[in-house]
């Protein structure tokens, strides 16, 4: 995976250097390791399609989530492999919203359901993608114990980058 990311990033990365004057900088904010596993709850409610029979695994298995949530260290080493930016700060911040204090695990998962649903529809078609996200919501609350768990807060990978 971390391969397909350098590659990625190292395009994007000479892109916007071509795009940035020397000394101009660029801020990069990117979900962190967290939000992998509320995407996970999505994929287990597809594979208890699989086995109530109501879905071919191969299908869920042809399914790919084109999201990486780098780490700094991955993040860093992309920069230094790149060359064209140097890391003027990075660090893990901790954004809190104006309107609540933490975001409940039903508000969460029709927000992530905003961003996946094209994406389910246009691969299981829009039944599957329809079960799929009710099905996720039923979980909200071993979801909610999970947020819980894990500190409930939303992570971000901040980055400020300055073109060499």
């Amino acid at each position: 995976m971390l391969l397909n990311f350098e590659k990625d990033m190292v395009i994007f990365f000479n892109a916007r250097a071509e795009e940035i004057v020397p000394g101009g900088m660029m801020v990069f904010i990117s979900p962190f390791l967290s939000y992998i596993r509320l995407v996970e709850f999505f994929g287990s409610s597809l594979m208890d399609l699989v086995n109530e029979g109501k879905l071919d695994e191969s299908l869920v298995d042809s399914f790919n989530l084109p999201m990486y949530f780098p780490s700094p260290q991955d993040m860093a080493k992309v920069v230094e492999k790149n060359g064209c930016f140097s890391i003027e700060k990075m660090e893990l911040a901790y954004p809190k919203s104006k309107f609540v204090d933490e975001i409940d695990a039903k508000t969460f998962i029709i927000n992530l359901r905003a961003v996946l649903e094209g994406l389910l529809i246009n691969h299981f078609g829009s039944k599957i993608a329809e079960e799929v996200c009710a099905r996720t919501l039923l979980k909200s609350e071993e979801i909610s114990t999970w947020m819980k768990a894990n500190g409930g807060k939303s992570c971000q990978l901040f980055v400020a980058l300055k073109r060499k």
